[in-house]
């Protein structure tokens, strides 16, 4: 069988490249188109035998630009002799779902949001959305929440849904460098040094950190947080950490793809996002052995997480006040954190190996 994974961006993604590598495995003949020009993501795959390629499309207008990549995607699927499109992300879902009327072949749509759109109020994601949903023929959803999102509240048919877990091939994750992890700890040396991974945007909930560490920061706490990735909101949260005198204790580092370095020399990952789907830093953090603190009722946190066990959890409003707690705990050495690390370790290898899920995308295989 042919398979297309048709995604926007070029960064890494284990998740995906996971997919891929195993259907190749399988004897499938697998190929990645991206809007991106060729990145990361594709070298992880082309050894493995994937077929790699992208269209980047210059955004003049919004008609002539998605009507280009309509044209493209349709002419990409019939020239390879493709069985099966797993379409990935909102832009990419959205171009998938008006394609798919010039082809035969089966296309899947993949939803990697939740509830975004609804919490932001942006007509033009939830018009995305609303359209994606009731032109899509088919949709693969990574946890609870999405499934309940799509069915309950923006009443898309359960028929059409199917509900698999994010599969990681965890061998594929680079172990971290000790002596950078080492330096990196000594460079931001600090009692208890957090980190927080996320886009700077809205629902990731940066500014509500940041004021919790400044509280803790005038209380004389010796707390460092490195703040890792970019978004619309950088220039707001640059002007709060100088407007506070915070340039000693919240470092705003930017764009990292050695992520897992900066993990390991982290004692606990603060991801108060109130909308995921599924978080893959949440795994990430497992995988070394990392406490994390989260929001209950946030992407499928409340399925696999428990408070005290295998993680730290805040509630999804007004988590202020139960962060400052936690973070005034660890930063005393109150909380386990080395047992809850260990614990959450052992719950991502269990929930989300390939090798436990590749079974529930065999199913699709047998019946394309």
């Amino acid at each position: 069988m042919n398979i297309l994974f048709y995604y926007p961006d070029k960064e890494r993604s284990v998740s995906l490249s996971s997919l891929m590598i195993e259907f190749q495995k399988q004897g499938h003949q697998v190929f990645l188109l991206t809007h991106a020009e060729e990145g990361m993501l594709h070298e992880d795959v082309k050894s493995c035998g994937v077929k790699t390629f992208s269209y980047p499309v210059k955004k003049t207008g919004p008609l002539v630009f998605y009507l280009k990549h309509i044209k493209y995607l349709a002419s990409f699927v019939k020239k390879n002799k493709i069985d099966l499109v797993y379409s990935h992300i909102q832009l990419a879902n959205f171009i998938s779902v008006f394609t798919q009327f010039f082809c035969k072949a089966r296309f899947i749509i993949c939803r990697h949001h939740s509830d975004c759109a609804f919490l932001d109020n942006n007509f033009n994601e939830k018009l995305f959305d609303k359209i994606i949903n009731r032109l899509g023929r088919e949709f693969i959803v990574p946890s609870e929440k999405v499934y309940t999102q799509m069915t309950l509240i923006e009443k898309a048919s359960s028929k059409k849904i199917h509900l698999i877990r994010y599969a990681y091939d965890f061998s594929a994750y680079a172990q971290p460098d000790v002596e950078i992890s080492e330096e990196l700890r000594a460079r931001y040396k600090a009692q208890l040094i957090l980190i927080k991974v996320a886009r700077h945007i809205p629902e990731k909930r940066h500014l509500l950190l940041f004021k919790v560490i400044n509280k803790l920061i005038k209380k004389g706490l010796d707390i460092k947080l490195l703040v890792l990735s970019n978004g619309p909101n950088n220039s707001e949260l640059l002007d709060f950490v100088n407007s506070n005198g915070l340039q000693n204790h919240i470092f705003m580092l930017g764009y990292k793809t050695d992520v897992m370095n900066y993990l390991s020399a982290a004692d606990m990952v603060v991801h108060v996002s109130e909308s995921e789907a599924s978080n893959s830093l949440v795994k990430e953090s497992g995988l070394l052995m990392k406490p994390v603190v989260v929001c209950r009722d946030v992407g499928d946190f409340d399925e696999y997480l428990v408070n005290g066990e295998n993680s730290l959890l805040l509630p999804k409003n007004d988590p202020s006040e139960s962060l400052e707690k936690i973070i005034k705990e660890a930063y005393e050495r109150k909380l386990p954190l080395e047992k809850i690390g260990n614990a959450l370790y052992n719950t991502i290898i269990e929930r989300f190996s390939i090798q436990y899920l590749i079974k529930e995308y065999d199913k699709i295989h047998v019946s394309t």
